[in-house]
């Protein structure tokens, strides 16, 4: 009787220390890497009219965000993303970029056409957030095409238009060229960030105000 509590005991250890390492494997894979600065000349950006942006327009201090829906990491990075927009949102430019990791996330091109679909009718940002905040609902479906609907629907679009947009792919080109783009520059990892010509993989919220204060005195001190 003392042996089988035992060996139940043994297995129940195994089992949370198994749990507890998931979480820590979780944890490392989910939260933004923070890795960089990385500067180079040599990246490029084409910044076409339709591109999403937020902030002051014509600012000299540029945040480009690669990064996709579908990924976990995105999600993770966006708290510190989003009070970054809102401390320097008067005097920094905020750019978003598509980058779908199509090969891992299945789900992931389809959710950027649901945003720029959503941005045809002035509401990206606001689709952005829902997409964010219902990843693991939408994420692991077959086809969340039904979901995506319903967040056009809370949004107050035009669902017609919605869907006609969906089904003709009216923005894929656009999505692809960000990620090309994004290739180009050597973006392989999802969220990455270029202030300027700087690349970070991942921002930890802490480093956003250290960098961006950096940046708008280096833009003030060139003028």
């Amino acid at each position: 009787m003392e042996q089988t509590s035992n060996k139940g005991l043994l297995i129940g250890i195994v089992v949370a220390a198994a749990l507890i390492f998931a979480g820590l494997v979780w944890a490392i894979v989910a939260a933004p890497s923070g890795t960089g600065p990385v500067s180079s000349e040599n990246v490029s950006f084409s910044d076409s009219l339709s591109t999403p942006f937020v902030g002051l327009e014509n600012s000299p201090v540029v945040v480009r965000m690669y990064s996709d829906f579908q990924c976990p990491a995105c999600k993770s990075a966006e708290p510190g993303v989003r009070a970054a927009i809102e401390k320097y949102k008067d005097r920094v430019k905020f750019i978003w970029k598509d980058f779908p990791l199509i090969g891992t996330h299945q789900n992931a091109r389809g959710a950027a056409n649901v945003a720029r679909c959503s941005q045809d009718q002035g509401k990206f940002w606001e689709m952005h957030d829902l997409l964010y905040s219902k990843q693991e609902i939408w994420s692991p479906q077959p086809d969340p095409r039904a979901s995506f609907e319903e967040y056009a629907s809370q949004l107050k679009l035009d669902i017609d238009a919605f869907k006609s947009c969906l089904d003709a792919k009216k923005n894929d080109d656009k999505i692809m060229a960000d990620e090309a783009e994004g290739t180009k520059n050597g973006v392989n990892a999802t969220p990455t960030f270029y202030v300027n010509k700087t690349q970070y993989v991942g921002m930890p919220a802490e480093q956003w105000s250290t960098v961006l204060d950096a940046a708008l005195a280096s833009a003030s001190s060139s003028k």
